[in-house]
């Protein structure tokens, strides 16, 4: 390792288009990278201190807070593999991703810092060896990670996953999504239990939502590679219904969903675990995405991005 090289690693967060929930009960599932979120991160020797830059924040290693206990064990694995366990360094890291919105911040902020760890050792990463990592972290966070963040933050492609198995496809897709923050964190385990309580107490249309929702998913993916976006955008509206009847969504989020089908979005839903957090619209071109995220935040969004998803191939 060069005295005075620093490492330089990226990742970019994601969207779960189809599969929120259903997923949890074996259903497939898309998700896409948000190339215009980005991480970035770099790393350095120094004389002495092991030192982390998050945002505006520094923080020595042995410090960090629980809520990134992750990072922390990540860090640990990545000096004890790569370097020297005590080995001083700086590491800096800028996120455009919000927190606790479904947008996949967590494995965004561990894919970067284990690239740019690889980058400063000189060190060929392969795939499985960035997942491995990501997954460490992602573990500590979240307890059982599906795997579907730790693969779509580091691609450039749409991921589908199904059966415990993860694949990314193309996709030919002219359009546009609009994303927005209701400005409330989303609440995980909130909205899981509440999925499993309707299971028991209203099991058929509970189970009929699920699997609707699975099938959903195979057409969203065929409309994507079909170049079909209106009919995507039916799609996405009709999973958000499913997801009404599954409990978790959230008023802020159905005001959201509604003023984007106002603002002639083809289609629109939440995305991620819902109780709050974020929904995406489809746009059929910029000019319209620009409308509805004008209409997103009269209705009460906190933040709204574009994303193009002809980016995302």
């Amino acid at each position: 390792m060069e005295k005075n090289h620093a490492g330089f690693g990226h990742s970019h967060a994601k969207a779960i288009l189809i599969g929120d929930h259903a997923v949890v009960y074996q259903q497939p599932a898309v998700a896409i990278p948000l190339l215009n979120l980005k991480v970035t991160a770099s790393v350095q020797a120094i004389a002495s201190g092991q030192t982390i830059i998050l945002g505006e924040q520094a923080f020595d290693l042995a410090n960090l807070g629980a809520d990134l206990e992750g990072l922390r064990q990540l860090i640990i694995a990545l000096l004890e593999n790569l370097v020297e366990p005590d080995q001083p360094f700086l590491l800096e890291v800028q996120s455009l991703i919000p927190q606790e919105r479904g947008f996949g911040a967590s494995a965004a902020l561990a894919t970067a810092i284990t690239r740019a760890f690889f980058d400063w050792t000189r060190q060929d990463l392969s795939q499985d060896q960035l997942n491995f990592y990501t997954n460490l972290a992602e573990s500590i966070s979240h307890g059982s990670p599906s795997g579907i963040d730790a693969a779509t933050v580091s691609a450039v492609e749409p991921v589908w996953f199904h059966q415990q198995q993860i694949d990314t496809f193309q996709t030919n897709l002219e359009a546009t999504l609009v994303l927005a923050d209701t400005g409330v964190r989303g609440q995980t385990v909130r909205a899981v239990n509440i999925v499993k309580d309707q299971l028991k107490k209203n099991y058929e249309p509970t189970w009929g939502a699920i699997n609707h929702l699975g099938q959903l998913a195979f057409l969203v993916k065929e409309a994507l590679a079909n170049n079909d976006p209106k009919t995507l955008g039916q799609l996405f509206t009709d999973a958000h219904k499913d997801l009404q009847i599954l409990q978790v969504s959230h008023p802020k989020l159905d005001t959201l969903v509604n003023a984007a089908l106002a603002a002639d979005a083809l289609g629109a839903k939440l995305t991620g675990s819902g109780i709050g957090g974020a929904m995406f619209s489809l746009a059929e071109n910029n000019d319209q995405a620009q409308k509805i995220a004008v209409a997103l935040k009269q209705a009460g969004a906190k933040e709204a991005w574009i994303q193009p998803l002809s980016a995302a191939h």
